[in-house]
């Protein structure tokens, strides 16, 4: 176990074999995202640093203005270094697109280490519920930008609403300011 701990940034509490709930913002909060062409850039990096680190995902969602994932580092310790490469390139690359070189897209991240099996579910469908909450779409099946479709097709329509039923994310979103 190590902290980490910066000024300008939330403490991490770094632990081997855990699983962590991630939360980035854009700075300010912007809608920065705002075409196919960002939010395809976000997955295809994300998915290669998913790969690149050997880490697990159980989840994930990408909005206009922020993301949240379940994952797994192989180490807890990677978690900083897999963080600062997918704010990183992102960053890069949006800015290439939107010819903004220079500017601060991601506001730092927050982690939560996953306190166990309720929690770890309860945090799993509010990742899947954010577009909803955030008035992006009616059904979380509609936002593509999830890992919803994918469970869906691999589980069933079913799975997933008895998942949502069985670990409710109201008290969660809540807490959500964004």
């Amino acid at each position: 176990m190590k902290w980490s701990t910066s000024p300008h940034r939330p403490p991490h509490l770094y632990v081997d074999d855990a699983w962590y709930f991630i939360t980035t913002s854009v700075v300010n909060k912007e809608r920065i995202l705002s075409s196919d062409a960002h939010f395809t850039i976000w997955v295809q990096v994300f998915k290669e640093l998913i790969t690149e680190f050997d880490a697990k995902l159980a989840a994930w969602v990408l909005l206009a203005n922020h993301y949240h994932f379940l994952l797994l580092p192989k180490r807890g310790l990677e978690l900083g270094k897999f963080m600062k490469r997918l704010n990183g390139r992102t960053s890069k690359e949006l800015n290439a697109v939107d010819n903004a070189q220079g500017r601060t897209v991601w506001y730092s991240y927050w982690d939560t280490c996953i306190r166990g099996e309720r929690d770890f579910w309860t945090r799993f469908n509010y990742i899947h519920y954010n577009p909803v909450k955030h008035g992006y779409v009616q059904q979380p099946e509609d936002w593509l930008f999830s890992s919803y479709p994918q469970y869906i097709s691999d589980n069933g329509e079913m799975w997933m609403k008895e998942c949502a039923q069985e670990f409710p994310v109201l008290a969660l979103f809540d807490d959500d300011k964004f």
